[in-house]
């Protein structure tokens, strides 16, 4: 009976940590030798299911045909990036979905210039999903491979820049860029902008007389 029990707690423990367990998904950029560049998502079946039929509605597939020209359309329409500060995200075209637990998407790209000095890389797709993250990497020839989480946070964007030969997060501007959200944090932002508007605030008073000053 003891056995039972303690099989049932470790079986309802371990249901209720799966649950809430954070959507993990990776978007990699890849370059292939005399190939050019391809575009990766991985992620959950689980999570393309939910955030297919939470924007596209329940009935909006009805074969695995259907289902992944959906993902691809989805993901085309929420992965930006942006290189070297052009105007136009890359184009992703020639895509393909391989179904499984752990599904991959593949997209060849147009527009990446022969060096990458910036990019600016934006994936949303998996905003609504309880604790998502998405690990974002760059594999380029002769760059050091380096991880980047977008979530939440950093509303699922990374601002990057080269630097000895590996890619880093560009740190933001303390004046111009407070409302950026590329390295700061949102609470350090406000704090950082009620103290500049408190010493503002001070001067204006000392300068109008307002207030007697020792």
């Amino acid at each position: 009976m003891i056995k039972w029990i303690a099989s049932f707690i470790l079986l309802t423990w371990a249901g209720i940590a799966q649950a809430h367990q954070p959507a993990i998904s990776s978007i990699i950029l890849t370059e292939q030798a005399h190939q050019g560049w391809i575009l990766q998502v991985r992620s959950p079946l689980t999570a393309f299911e939910y955030v297919i039929k939470q924007h596209y509605g329940e009935g909006a597939f009805a074969t695995p045909e259907e289902f992944q020209e959906l993902v691809m359309e989805y993901l085309m329409d929420n992965i930006s990036i942006n290189i070297n500060g052009q105007d136009k995200s890359l184009a992703l075209k020639n895509g393909f979905v391989k179904l499984g637990h752990d599904t991959n998407v593949v997209f060849q790209t147009e527009g990446i210039p022969e060096t990458i000095e910036t990019i600016v890389v934006k994936n949303p797709s998996f905003k609504d999903i309880n604790r998502n993250q998405s690990i974002f990497m760059v594999l380029g020839e002769g760059k050091n491979n380096v991880q980047f989480i977008l979530n939440n946070e950093n509303q699922h964007t990374a601002n990057l820049k080269v630097e000895e030969e590996q890619f880093v997060i560009q740190e933001a501007n303390l004046i111009f860029g407070l409302l950026q959200d590329e390295t700061i944090q949102s609470s350090f932002n406000y704090w950082l902008v009620g103290i500049i508007s408190f010493l503002l605030l001070a001067y204006y008073i000392k300068r109008k007389k307002l207030l007697p000053i020792n």
